[in-house]
């Protein structure tokens, strides 16, 4: 899949696909023309990042709509199991956009959605060879969520402003069951997205756990920042934040375990393509590679959890601290008369004591978090256990080590 930051640039290159957008004055439009039929301005290829991503079909529809599907270029060939479809956001230049905008503003949601989803739609029943993996939009292209939750297709959108509310009951339903598929990055001062949709962070409609809140109030595709190593959008580290990430590390955790389950399934298949049926060995090895799957899932997500809590308790420590000192400099500044000790002895007559005000509340954190390692680690054990068991089933039948290596 697509990381976020190529997700980003693809955003940014899908206007192209409109044959009246203009760059900088330039006329540049992307197609999915084969080389030998591309014109001087037209393009087939587009570089996301580190990454080049063949243009496999491209759409001008009715509304303003203009979409792109790609595929990122491995080996000098599209991986047509990695196929991507961008939504282009709203094009101030052309009129057509701009009311499909408008009427974007009613519960019933932008008139493109509809375009969308036939697209789509469209390029699963024409391209059985493809595996469309992901969809992404920004601004008004937020409508790809629609697509998305009709679909089953794992969903990314920046800024994006969106009518939940149009979800057929179907649709609704999936996406509050599977929220982890749908990402929707917004800040929280945007006032585009809030007066769009209304549904800012006090909102008045549900978005089903799929927005993303991060303190900010820029709504361009330019103002988010990347991770260096995976591509990922980084969440800047504040207390305003906190909720936000913990959302995206959950989404991330259950994508992945989606997609492990969904390799699961693929091997099955592969395993049983002679017609018959699971050996004793490679049943066993299936169940116990569900088992790891869910394991290193639990671990992950616990470990996500208690990293916020562990945050939270040595914050807890650091502010008792802080309080005693308090404590104690107000007390010097009020009672000069008094000693050290005599200060001391007088705030511990009424229980402000360093034990109780420090001590106690440290020992209590410090264990807390002791139990959270000692947790981690039953749950790295059980996935070494469970990784033995796998390794020794794989050299004890080595027609299924074979299988697994074709």
């Amino acid at each position: 899949m697509s990381t976020e930051k190529e997700l980003i640039l693809l955003n940014q290159e899908v206007y192209k696909v409109d044959p009246d957008y203009k760059d900088n004055g330039n006329k540049i439009k992307y197609t999915d023309k084969a080389d030998s039929k591309l014109e001087n301005h037209e393009k087939n290829v587009i570089q996301a990042g580190d990454r080049e991503f063949k243009i496999l079909s491209v759409k001008n529809g009715n509304y303003g709509f203009q979409g792109m599907a790609v595929a990122p270029i491995v080996n000098g060939t599209p991986d047509y199991e990695q196929v991507t479809v961008i939504a282009s956001g709203t094009y101030p230049s052309d009129k057509t956009d701009i009311k499909s905008a408008v009427k974007g503003l009613s519960p019933n949601g932008s008139p493109q959605a509809d375009v969308a989803v036939d697209y789509v739609g469209d390029l699963i029943d024409k391209n059985p060879d493809w595996t469309i993996t992901q969809l992404s939009g920004y601004s008004q292209s937020a409508y790809i969520l629609k697509a998305g939750a009709h679909f089953k297709i794992p969903t990314t959108v920046f800024s994006g402003w969106f009518q939940y509310r149009s979800l057929t009951k179907e649709e609704e339903t999936f996406m509050k069951n599977n929220p982890h598929l749908f990402l929707n990055y917004r800040q929280k001062n945007d006032d585009v997205t809030k007066w769009n949709d209304f549904n800012s962070s006090w909102g008045n409609s549900d978005d089903f756990g799929t927005i993303v809140w991060i303190d900010g109030s820029s709504h361009k595709l330019d103002s988010w920042d990347f991770d260096e190593k995976t591509g990922q959008l980084k969440i800047p580290n504040s207390s305003g934040n906190s909720e936000g990430a913990m959302i995206q590390a959950n989404h991330y955790i259950m994508r992945e375990f989606s997609a492990h389950l969904t390799e699961l399934d693929q091997l099955k298949i592969k395993l049983t393509a002679n017609g018959g049926g699971l050996s004793k060995n490679e049943q066993l090895y299936l169940n116990d590679q569900q088992a790891l799957i869910a394991v290193n899932t639990g671990r992950f997500a616990y470990q996500n959890a208690m990293a916020n809590a562990i945050r939270a308790y040595q914050k807890g420590m650091t502010d008792a601290e802080v309080i005693w000192q308090e404590t104690l400099r107000e007390s010097r500044r009020q009672t000069e008369l008094l000693s050290e000790n005599e200060i001391k002895d007088s705030l511990a007559a009424v229980g402000a004591t360093q034990q109780r005000m420090v001590d106690e509340p440290t020992e209590y954190f410090q264990k807390k978090i002791t139990k959270t390692k000692t947790m981690d680690e039953k749950f790295e054990n059980l996935s070494k256990e469970i990784k033995n068991k796998i390794d020794e089933l794989i050299q004890r039948d080595k027609e299924l080590a074979q299988q697994l290596r074709s």
